[in-house]
């Protein structure tokens, strides 16, 4: 009796004591609230507002390896959270961790992060990591998002101007001579995107009559101007082809307009061109594709779209250019299974950062 009392003594306390510990230890912010929730975690692994709790109190520590493993854990347990993935990512960003980093917040942008201030550093650190590794357009796709919610900072500017202008490297890392024009070109873009066309076409204006000769300025007032005037578009993206001949923007906005426009002759070229400097990039062969189509050169479109497939299986664009190609080559079949996948994949696409 006496050691079966001894025993019982010195049992771990259930878990509802433990948790109740935890969340009151960090609650009056208690240096061992870490370690409560740890010993609560011990004794209930599948807690997800504890490894929630756990993430949160180590990431507002700076402790970005220990907030990263609370994260992963509540992450694999919970497939659909999308401010475990927003977490997760800031903190491996956090760690310099790039491509996980990308990875994960990417996640929670598909899963659509709701809460604002979760979202907002969430969505911002994964532009800013887009522009970093060139993809230009998918960070000011969701700097756009921002515009339209109403938000302005000279962080989201600055990171606009450097994503617009195509320089790959945080805003921050920035040239001190560089910042003028790379902020001018931010405020252009964020006035584009608020459709404030009078304040954005002067602000265009003036980036243009100050820095003409700029890589990146003739492209970026081009992009604003296919909106109103496409011609004037396609005149200033021919412009910035003499001044950057290797700019991938400029040869595919050239190429998708001049395939919109039934010249699939006239966009070949640029089509061509873009796979050559892009050639890991599916929306380029998914240009080359189509415009190979239009051109009656069947089989070498099947190469180049059924690349871009499988380069980006979720994305629309190359399933439903399939679809058809199928359908001239007489694979009904197969025509059949691209239009369900690209009904599904349109079906699945949420809007992110929406309140």
């Amino acid at each position: 009796m006496i050691v079966l009392a001894l025993l019982l003594a010195f049992q771990a306390p259930p878990f509802a004591t433990l948790a109740a510990q935890a969340d009151a230890a960090r609650t009056r912010g208690a240096a061992d609230a870490a370690l409560l929730y740890n010993r609560a975690l011990k004794a209930k692994p599948d807690w997800k507002d504890g490894w929630w709790a756990l993430g949160t109190l180590h990431y507002s520590k700076s402790e970005w390896a220990e907030s990263t493993a609370a994260f992963e854990k509540l992450a694999t347990l919970d497939r659909g959270s999308a401010p475990a993935f927003a977490m997760l990512g800031l903190s491996q960003y956090n760690l310099l961790k790039y491509d996980v980093a990308i990875e994960n917040l990417t996640k929670a942008q598909k899963l659509n992060v709701m809460d604002e201030s979760i979202g907002q550093a969430s969505m911002y650190t994964l532009a800013k990591l887009w522009t970093k590794r060139g993809n230009f357009e998918g960070a000011l796709g969701i700097l756009y998002d921002f515009a339209q919610l109403g938000k302005e900072s000279p962080a989201f500017l600055l990171l606009s101007g450097t994503a617009g202008l195509w320089k790959p490297m945080f805003p921050e890392e920035v040239p001190a001579a560089d910042r003028d024009v790379v902020f001018l070109a931010g405020k252009a873009f964020w006035e584009a995107s608020r459709r404030n066309v009078p304040v954005a076409r002067a602000s265009f204006e003036d980036l243009l009559a100050h820095y003409p000769a700029l890589t990146g300025v003739h492209y970026l007032y081009g992009s604003f101007e296919m909106y109103d005037n496409v011609d004037r578009a396609l005149t200033l993206f021919e412009e910035e082809l003499k001044i950057t001949p290797d700019h991938i923007g400029a040869q595919m906005a050239l190429g998708a307009e001049y395939l919109r426009r039934g010249e699939a002759e006239k966009a070949l070229p640029y089509a061509r061109r873009s796979v050559e400097l892009a050639p890991g990039s599916y929306a380029s062969h998914t240009l080359l594709g189509r415009a190979l189509v239009e051109t009656d050169s069947l089989e070498p479109a099947l190469k180049e779209l059924e690349t871009a497939r499988q380069m980006a299986p979720d994305d629309p664009a190359p399933r439903i250019a399939l679809a058809s190609l199928y359908s001239k080559l007489g694979r009904k079949d197969d025509a059949a299974r691209e239009r369900r996948e690209f009904v599904r994949i349109q079906a699945s696409t949420k809007k992110p950062l929406e309140k």
